[in-house]
């Protein structure tokens, strides 16, 4: 027979089970420490994808890499590579001003890049560089340099196609091929001999006609490396001697 003294108090149990509920919480808790266990694996992925995003050459700026009016920095250690930044990134250096998604800015002039620009980006190679993968595609972005010298300005000594205010350097008689050189570099070995006042398109040189009407010291055939032929001219530069 039990008697009184041998029950267990009503605020004794009430302890035991406090007590009970706190040794399972730190088992609990000790479990989770356990070799094995842990988020599952893909939960683990997700999370380190979310820490460590994958970079990217094109960082929102756009649908298309080097669209018109994007802005590029020279890629450290790369010539002739070029990443996308923003305009007012202090690693800014050109701007597009013309964009072209099938074939090759080489040769310079016979892309369709405007007058003022002053170099070409082969877009398909710089991604792929970039990028670590195989070259896919053509394309090219027409650039703009943000700050001086402007070689595609007029005397500049570059941009797509020889203009009126260029300088050529030729070393030949009238009716020879000119390259296109800066117009400050007179006077140096391969520099500037001729300025250019008057430019004829699809003009024949020889005969009796004088193309430039006897306004110019000389007349000369763009140095063009698709145009090789010595009697007709895509175009006819006018030139005065400096």
């Amino acid at each position: 027979m039990r008697t009184e003294s041998s029950r267990i108090p009503t605020s004794s149990r009430g302890h035991a089970a406090a007590t009970a509920a706190a040794v399972a919480a730190l088992v609990l808790i000790t479990g989770c420490g356990k070799a094995g266990d842990g988020p599952p694996p893909d939960v683990t992925r997700a999370s380190a994808a979310v820490a460590s995003p994958t970079p990217s050459v094109n960082p929102s700026y756009g649908e298309q890499f080097l669209a018109e009016g994007e802005c590029a920095a020279a890629e450290p250690g790369k010539k002739d590579v070029y990443r996308e930044v923003p305009c007012d990134g202090p690693e800014a250096v050109a701007k597009v001003v013309d964009r072209a998604d099938i074939g090759f800015p080489e040769p310079f002039e016979a892309t369709a890049c405007s007058d003022n620009t002053d170099f070409a980006v082969n877009v398909p190679i710089s991604m792929a560089i970039l990028e670590d993968r195989p070259v896919s595609g053509e394309g090219y972005a027409c650039m703009r340099n943000l700050k001086a010298p402007h070689p595609g300005d007029p005397g500049g000594g570059g941009g797509p196609r020889i203009q009126v205010g260029d300088c050529v350097h030729s070393a030949a008689g009238n009716g020879s091929s000119a390259s296109e050189v800066a117009c400050r570099a007179e006077g140096r070995k391969n520099g500037a001999t001729h300025k250019v006042t008057k430019v004829l398109e699809d003009a024949i040189v020889g005969g009796f006609d004088d193309p430039c009407d006897g306004e110019a010291d000389a007349m000369f055939t763009e140095n063009s490396l698709i145009d090789d032929d010595p009697v007709r001219s895509d175009r006819l530069l006018c030139a005065d001697k400096l």
